[in-house]
C-alpha cells in the first residue's frame, strides 16, 4: 500500500512539475524577443553614429570647398594687381629709357657747337650782363651705371627683390651720382608691387625732398599721393596731390593727379 501511494505520489507531482517545466519554457520564449532587442540596439548606434559622421565630415568638405574657392578669387584678385602694377612699372620704364642719360666713363654728353659768326660783332651801348657759366655735367662711372642698367633688367623680369637690392648698391655708393633720384624712385615702384607701401613712400619721398627739380620728382610726389589715397589718409593724399598740380603744372603728373583729386571728390573723400 505504502509503494503505490509513493507512486501516485511520483505521477502526481510529475505533471505538476512538467506544467512549471512548460510555462517557464513559455516565458522564455516570451522574453526571447526582449533579451534580443538589447543585443539589436547598439547596431542602431553605430549605424547613427557614422550616418552623423558622414554628414559632418560632407559640412567640413563643403567649407573646404568654399575656403578654396575664396583664396583662389584672391590670389586671382593679387595676380591682376601685380599685373597691372608690373605694365605701369614696364611702361615708365621704357619711358625713361628713352630719355637720353648720362654716358658711362669720364666723358659728358657734347652739346651743340653754335657756329662763330663772321660779321663783326656789334658793342653794346650798355654793359653786358654777366655771364652764368652752368655747372659741369655730372658724370656716371661706368660701375655705377652697370648696376642702375642691372637693377633696371632685373625691375623688367619681375625680380623686384634682387632689384631692389642692386639700386641700393647706386644710391649708397655715390650720393651725388645723377643715377640716384631714378635708382631711389623705382625702387619706390618696386615696393609698391610687393605690396610695401611704407618703403615704398620712404622711397619717393627721398626723390622729392633730395631731388626736387629732378624729371622724376613729379612723378614720385604722384605716387606719394597715391599711397596716402590707399592707406584711406585722404587729407594728407589730397594736400600731396594739389602740390603736384602747382609745383608741376602741365606735366603728365599734374593731370594724373587732378583726375585723382576728382574721383575723390565724386567717392566723397
Amino acid at each position: 500500500m505504502k509503494q503505490q501511494h509513493s507512486n501516485i505520489g511520483r505521477l502526481g507531482w510529475m505533471p505538476k512539475t512538467l506544467t512549471q517545466v512548460v510555462a517557464v519554457a513559455c516565458l522564455l520564449g516570451a522574453a526571447t524577443p526582449l533579451l534580443a532587442e538589447p543585443l539589436a540596439m547598439p547596431a542602431q548606434s553605430v549605424l547613427s553614429e557614422m550616418m552623423s559622421r558622414q554628414q559632418q565630415m560632407q559640412a567640413e568638405l563643403n567649407e573646404l570647398r568654399d575656403l578654396v574657392e575664396r583664396q583662389g578669387y584672391e590670389l586671382e584678385m593679387l595676380k591682376r594687381s601685380n599685373k597691372e602694377a608690373y605694365m605701369d612699372t614696364d611702361q615708365r620704364i621704357r619711358a625713361l629709357d628713352a630719355i637720353v642719360r648720362p654716358t658711362a666713363g669720364a666723358g659728358s654728353v657734347p652739346t651743340e657747337v653754335t657756329p662763330v659768326p663772321t660779321t663783326p660783332a656789334v658793342v653794346p651801348t650798355s654793359p653786358p650782363p654777366p655771364v652764368v657759366v652752368a655747372p659741369p655735367a655730372q658724370t656716371v662711372s661706368a660701375d655705377d651705371q652697370a648696376k642702375y642698367d642691372q637693377g633696371l633688367k632685373l625691375l623688367r623680369a619681375g625680380q623686384y627683390q634682387p632689384a631692389i637690392k642692386m639700386f641700393d648698391q647706386v644710391i649708397k655708393a655715390n650720393p651725388a651720382s645723377p643715377n640716384r633720384p631714378n635708382a631711389l624712385y623705382w625702387t619706390g615702384e618696386a615696393y609698391v608691387v610687393l605690396g610695401d607701401l611704407k618703403s615704398a613712400l620712404n622711397a619717393f619721398e627721398q626723390v622729392v625732398q633730395g631731388s626736387p627739380a629732378h624729371q622724376k620728382a613729379a612723378d614720385a610726389q604722384l605716387k606719394m599721393g597715391y599711397i596716402y589715397y590707399d592707406q584711406k589718409n585722404y587729407a594728407r593724399a589730397r594736400e600731396t596731390l594739389n602740390k603736384v598740380k602747382t609745383q608741376f603744372p602741365g606735366t603728365q603728373a599734374a593731370t594724373l593727379a587732378d583726375q585723382r583729386l576728382k574721383r575723390m571728390q565724386s567717392e566723397g573723400v
